[in-house]
Formats: C-alpha cells, structure tokens, sequence
C-alpha cells in the first residue's frame, strides 16, 4: 500500500487532534497517577473540574465542581471541589 505525502500530513493532524482532545489543559501529563485542578471555557461549562494523569499519560476528567474557583488541591497530593460561599 503506498501513501501520500498528503496523507501522511492528514493523518498526523487527526493523530494530534485525538491528543488534544484527551488532554483538557494542553499541557502534557507527564505523572501517571497524579490529580489536579483545572479551569478550561470549553468543559463543564467553565467551571473548575478535577482530572486526573492517567497511566497512558493522558488527561481523565473525573469531577465537575460547582464554580470556576471551587477547586482545590490538597498537600497529600489530592484534590477536591468545594462549595463557593456567598
């Protein structure tokens, strides 16, 4: 089977799309196992959200929180929403 250059290049941007798409933060998951606090316009409607690294190196989304700033990490490594006060 022989491919094109154009392809190749096709190819390579879904490839790079799929990346994109399982790593909410674009930024790369370099701790396997590790959890975080993130904040993106475009995932739980712009609210605060914990992922976690998984084992294959890309992003989980594991909890929507209630605000943008309802998230924090903890100092054993862990992190969890928390409700905003008025």
């Amino acid at each position: 089977m022989k491919f094109s250059l154009t392809t190749m290049i096709v190819f390579a941007a879904v490839i790079a799309g799929v990346a994109t798409t399982n790593n909410p933060l674009h930024q790369p998951c370099n701790t396997p196992g590790s959890v975080g606090c993130g904040q993106a316009s475009d995932i739980n409607s712009g609210s605060a959200f914990i992922y976690e690294c998984s084992m294959t190196g890309e992003y989980v989304f594991s909890a929507g929180c209630e605000c943008a700033s309802c998230c924090v990490t903890t100092s054993s490594g862990g992190a969890m929403c928390i409700s905003q006060k008025a």
